[in-house]
């Protein structure tokens, strides 16, 4: 069941230096239960993208289009009636949790407000309730880290406790904005275990914003790749890593070191990432791209259907659809792309 759809969604943010396109004509859906992940390179608006959901855009940025949560378009509410969805129904663990935690509030207090506020529940309730969220997450000596501060836990019981404030109230969507950046490979490994847990136990929707393929081909069932602020192609996990149809997605996994290969040098994608500050008709990723044509930069693709779980937005995927490139199979086309 779908419980959250995106369609055509925008974000724009006026500057002293002109309009910024950080998001645009974005669409996607995930369903209950099920780990939808966003990628791409810095800059492509993946946190945009979310923070929109969530009415957490800055003040000069303007949102347009539809998020369709349960019928109810999320864009078009009030912050009082977000308020009504945030943390209960959608949660988010922010990128850092240092900064996303209160300096100068004990984590148990922290953790017992957000059921306080969106549960109604007794402040003793709330306590008890928090302590067995974070045993849940496996942070030893619950009830001691109940009256530190954020400062004395380390990276890692940080993020526990972000993971458990975002499941406290049970969630239907939880979303994850690189919820292992800067953490050690063993601690990223219990972090991604934990959530798989979590998700098995509570049902919960994940959507994961990250740059690493690594992380996606573990924890994701469904891929959705940006660039320039624009999706790129979307498939699901199996299918995008072993027949990527959009040249930025091949990139993205060339670069990808490969204990199975002698690399004297990684493969890079040449040239740097379009201005936000320009809208410019065509493919964002043309200037970066060994197969654009004249047509990659006088019109913007349109999604193409390659298979019913795989779809991209490239002109030269589209005319490999419709027969024109040659007698070669699609999948010879796809692998030379």
């Amino acid at each position: 069941m779908t419980i959250l759809s995106i369609d055509n969604m925008s974000v724009r943010f006026e500057t002293p230096d002109g309009l910024v396109q950080a998001v645009s004509d974005l669409s996607f859906s995930i369903s209950a239960g099920e780990t939808l992940g966003i990628v791409g390179e810095s800059g492509s608006g993946k946190s945009q993208s979310v923070y929109a959901l969530m009415g957490l855009t800055a003040d000069n940025g303007k949102v347009r289009g539809t998020a369709s949560f349960h019928g109810e378009n999320l864009l078009n509410m009030s912050q009082t009636e977000l308020n009504r969805i945030r943390a209960e129904r959608i949660s988010m663990i922010f990128q850092d949790p240092m900064t996303s935690l209160n300096p100068f509030m004990k984590i148990g207090k922290q953790l017992s407000e957000v059921l306080v506020l969106h549960k109604g529940m007794a402040r003793a309730a709330a306590r008890m309730e928090s302590i067995r969220m974070l045993e849940a997450v496996r942070i030893p000596s619950a009830k001691t880290r109940m009256n530190q501060f954020p400062h004395e836990l380390s990276g890692g019981m940080r993020q526990r406790v972000m993971i458990a404030m975002a499941l406290l109230c049970r969630p239907e969507l939880l979303i994850a904005d690189e919820p292992t950046t800067a953490l050690d490979v063993t601690v990223q490994a219990q972090i991604l275990a934990l959530l798989r847990e979590l998700q098995a136990e509570f049902s919960t929707a994940i959507l994961l914003i990250t740059h690493d393929m690594g992380v996606v081909a573990e924890m994701c069932d469904r891929v959705l790749v940006m660039y320039g602020g624009r999706k790129m192609e979307e498939a699901d996990t199996d299918t995008l890593f072993s027949q990527p149809a959009h040249p930025y997605t091949q990139g993205l996994l060339k670069a990808i070191p490969s204990i199975a290969e002698d690399m004297h040098r990684l493969p890079t994608i040449p040239g740097n990432p379009p201005s936000a500050l320009i809208d410019e008709q065509g493919c964002p990723f043309r200037e970066r791209c060994a197969h654009s044509s004249a047509v990659c930069g006088q019109t913007t693709p349109t999604a193409v259907s390659i298979s019913p779980h795989q779809l991209a937005v490239c002109h030269e995927v589209a005319v490999t659809r419709a027969g024109v490139t040659s007698s070669r199979t699609e999948r010879q086309v796809v692998q030379e792309l």
